[in-house]
């Protein structure tokens, strides 16, 4: 796979409010993207990208006829999947306290190289770092096992089970969270930053900026890292990463019950292993920012201050905010002084400035930018399971018709329901909720119809014969919410774009409201449209405790379901041996019947949290004439 990536190279902007300069009304942003104040900043770059990977499928199967009524199958497979590698090696990974003997570092007078230097930075060929920056898995076995039964040797009746394992290899679109990142490009985030100019900061200062086209150093060549400062770091892989699986299952009976029409209900299920997911291994430890506010007093540390340069000095004795005795470090060891210590923080983070001695302040990065941000790893450690009933009415075309209904009720949970998803690092069960797809009932019903007209000859058999109607309905629940938020109140600084581990608290149970109603609102918002600077004590979501993780589960069911109909007329008209016709009239959403989108789950989006701000298509119409020669 060969393509030039562009990843991001305009940047973007989020508003969360609480920054710097913040204008007061964090319920309504406008004031602060209007006068060029937004909290975060986040730009990439561009590179080259040359993926290669191999894959080897070893299978052997047999069928065994045990009677004439009862059939066995089974098989075994085996897979080799090795991981993606860019050829070009313009990839990288993190393992810490490790040094890349690949770039060095380019001492100048404005490159201090021992506290700029990124160590746990490291390259493909490097001790310990194989080309797909992770171990090959050799244990892909696929066992797989299927009855097929005819209890009453009529034909007419079957039961068919079957269970096997199956394994998925990592999507290429994962590697591209590698990709274009330092040095091989820039790849930051920056926060309360000015709008015209993202690389100086609303307090004045100046921050590094690496960008210079495509970035294309040479192993050997010496570099300026205090350009890439902060380095952000996406998809990092871990070392021993393991082959995603799943182990499917189903159970089903299917009886004739007329001619040509056929009752299914069956069992499927399957629960899912290893699937791949995102976590922070750089997340900020709250309790030292805590602690931090405690000595300084309020406003010493606060939402997004985990990129920021402190100096304190730890009280002897000293006893944190919540009781314990000890200043906690960001590397989570506590330090317990018996004499008052001064202290130099570049970053809450355990890996923010990797070669700084907070005690004596030596290799601690003069300009106060940390050398790493976030370093967002992707390992396969979630899983999933899905669990279904599912009945099925089937009728052959026959005497001009034909139809199939079918209903499922499933449910599954998931703690991420894509590599996008992130995971709790300290506690990776604490997002297991509904999967984002999942639709607990779920009913469709379609159909071909021939009108039973009597045949006519000449004009008459033009104009009438030939019609039917066709159509799909479906009625569907909804989609469960995503709640998260862009802000930052566990003071982890663990978001993305993608999305983020924080929650805020639900408050009592969670209902929905009609939105037609309530000025688009599904659920109660966090501030009554009417003023936006007060609370509204009826919303069902508050903030949570800062340095917390709310209670709210990463999803909520549900959504708002829909109901649809599909339906088309269409006459075949045949005007000699050579031409035919085909006319269609089309009709999509037939009882225009309003089929809303999820509501914005986004707590950080002030006003528009708990509001539909999207539906899909009213009814539409088509008309169209084919002509068949």
């Amino acid at each position: 796979f060969d393509q030039f990536l562009y990843f991001e190279n305009s940047g973007y902007f989020q508003y969360f409010g609480g920054g710097t300069n913040d204008v007061g009304y964090s319920n309504n942003l406008f004031p602060n993207y209007l006068l060029g104040l937004p909290d975060q900043y986040q730009q990439g770059a561009a590179q080259q990208e040359h993926i290669r990977t191999s894959s080897i499928y070893l299978f052997a199967q047999d069928s065994w006829k045990l009677s004439h009524h009862l059939t066995l199958n089974y098989g075994l497979r085996w897979e080799l999947n090795t991981p993606q590698k860019d050829i070009g090696k313009r990839v990288q990974t993190f393992r810490p306290g490790q040094s890349t003997q690949r770039y060095p570092c380019l001492s100048t007078g404005s490159n201090d190289c021992a506290s700029a230097f990124p160590t746990g930075l490291v390259f493909p060929g490097e001790k310990g770092v194989p080309d797909g920056l992770t171990t090959t898995y050799y244990k892909a076995f696929a066992p797989r096992l299927g009855i097929a039964w005819d209890p009453k040797g009529d034909g007419k009746t079957s039961v068919r089970g079957g269970w096997g394992l199956f394994y998925n290899p990592i999507e290429q679109l994962v590697l591209e969270q590698f990709s274009a990142e330092p040095p091989f490009g820039i790849s930051l985030t920056t926060f309360n930053t000015l709008f015209n100019t993202p690389y100086v900061s609303q307090s004045g200062g100046v921050l590094a900026n690496g960008a210079n086209g495509v970035l294309d150093p040479k192993p050997g060549t010496a570099l300026d890292w205090s350009l890439f400062e902060p380095i952000l770091l996406f998809g990092e892989f871990q070392p021993h990463m393991r082959t995603q699986y799943a182990a499917q299952y189903n159970l089903s009976i299917q009886r004739e019950i007329a001619r040509g029409t056929q009752l299914q209900i069956g069992y499927v299920g399957s629960q899912s292993h290893r699937l791949l997911a995102s976590y922070d291994v750089n997340r900020a430890n709250p309790q030292t920012c805590l602690d931090i506010d405690s000595i300084a007093g309020s406003g010493g540390c606060s939402t997004f201050g985990e990129d920021t340069a402190y100096q304190f000095t730890v009280p002897a004795n000293f006893v944190g905010p919540n009781g314990q005795p000890g200043f906690h470090m960001p590397d989570g060891t506590v330090l317990n002084p018996t004499v008052d210590t001064p202290l130099t923080l570049v970053g809450l983070r355990p890996f923010s400035s990797p070669n700084c001695v907070p005690t004596t302040g030596v290799g601690c990065p003069t300009d106060g930018a940390p050398v790493f941000s976030n370093i967002f790893a992707q390992d396969t450690r979630s899983s999933s399971s899905y669990n279904s009933l599912q009945v099925s009415l089937d009728k052959r075309f026959a005497k001009g018709f034909q139809t199939q209904i079918a209903y499922t009720w499933s449910k599954s949970l998931d703690q991420a329901s894509s590599f996008e998803d992130f995971l709790d690092p300290t506690n990776p069960r604490r997002t297991r909720s509904y999967s984002l797809f999942d639709a607990r009932h779920r009913f469709v019903v379609s159909y071909n119809w021939e009108l039973p007209i009597p045949k006519h000859s000449g004009f008459a058999g033009k104009a009438l014969n030939g019609w039917a109607v066709s159509g799909i309905t479906q009625f569907q629940s909804g989609f469960p919410i995503r709640i998260f938020s862009y802000g930052d109140e566990n003071l982890t600084g663990n978001s993305s774009g993608f999305s983020s581990p924080t929650f805020p608290d639900l408050v009592g149970k969670f209902h929905r409201m009609d939105p037609r109603k309530n000025n688009n609102y599904y659920f109660q918002p966090l501030n009554l449209p009417s003023d936006p600077t007060q609370p509204n004590p009826n919303s069902q979501f508050a903030p949570q405790a800062p340095g917390t993780q709310g209670n709210s589960p990463r999803t909520i069911c549900c959504g708002p379901g829909f109901d649809n109909t599909d339906f088309s007329v269409h006459k075949n008209t045949a005007i000699n041996e050579r031409f035919n016709t085909e006319f269609r009239w089309d009709i999509f959403n037939a009882f225009n019947h309003t089929k809303f989108f999820n509501p914005d789950g986004i707590f950080s989006d002030g006003q528009n949290f708990g509001q539909i701000q999207r539906a899909a298509d009213p009814r539409l119409m088509q008309v169209g004439l084919k002509l068949f020669f």
